[in-house]
């Protein structure tokens, strides 16, 4: 299958997302938005996969426009898309849902719990009641489009997770991310790393190296969505 990233940051790739579309052996096309065109359709891919960025789903710049033209397009047509953080806003956007200033600054490492309905979805069925922690990096949040299903949740940012049809999805967090990741948005953020302060920057390291079960999530939920893509494309 042949998959279609689009990446707004250079320091923001899809990391061990990619790393499982390609060890399954698919095709993996990156745009980066800010320097190549955001195709016009979708013709031609299995998949689209929209990365995060420190850009806004609100911002009235031309390659936005483009991206969420391209995501209605994907909604409309049911096409598998899985949307980190921006990709996450910008997909619920383009569902006419809002894009709001998160309630709390998340940055750093916060527990994510399952919905209820979680227990019936192909890639959060495996998400622990107690919850499991996860990288995160943002300042918006998104309300939930008309018919999606909230999958994942946090008592500070309610909506961590979301289902659109069979095979779209929004996630809030990061679960694609490594420490050489997390350490480059680090040093691009002044204002995150003003905000955490030295004892929030220790916490993000201390935690660092505890990253296996975030990983096993992310792999699990790599494989359960190429499910996905791979049933639609039989059918189609």
């Amino acid at each position: 299958m042949r998959f279609l990233v689009l990446q707004h940051k250079d320091i923001e790739p899809p990391a061990r997302l990619a790393d499982g579309l390609a060890q399954a052996g698919h095709q993996i096309e990156t745009c980066h938005v800010q320097r190549t065109p955001v195709p016009g359709s979708l013709s031609g891919y299995d998949g689209l996969v929209v990365m995060g960025g420190p850009q806004s789903a609100n911002d009235d710049l031309p390659y936005i426009h483009d991206e969420l033209a391209l995501l209605r397009l994907a909604v409309a047509e049911d096409f598998p898309v899985l949307g980190i953080c921006l990709g996450a806003q910008l997909l619920a956007k383009a569902g006419q849902a809002h894009i709001t200033r998160s309630p709390v600054w998340e940055l750093g490492w916060y527990p994510v719990f399952p919905t209820p309905a979680s227990a019936g979805d192909p890639l959060f069925s495996n998400l622990p009641e107690a919850g499991l922690r996860i990288f995160q990096w943002h300042g918006e949040t998104f309300s939930l489009p008309a018919g999606a299903v909230l999958l994942a949740h946090h008592p500070n940012v309610p909506h961590q997770a979301f289902r659109l049809g069979r095979c779209q999805y929004g996630l809030q967090f990061h679960a694609e991310v490594d420490a050489p990741v997390i350490e480059s948005w680090i040093e691009a953020g002044d204002d995150e790393r003003r905000h955490l302060g030295p004892e929030g920057l220790r916490d993000i390291r201390q935690h660092m190296a505890e990253t296996g079960p975030m990983h096993a999530f992310c792999d699990a939920l790599v494989q359960a969505w190429l499910g996905l893509c791979q049933t639609r494309a039989g059918a189609t």
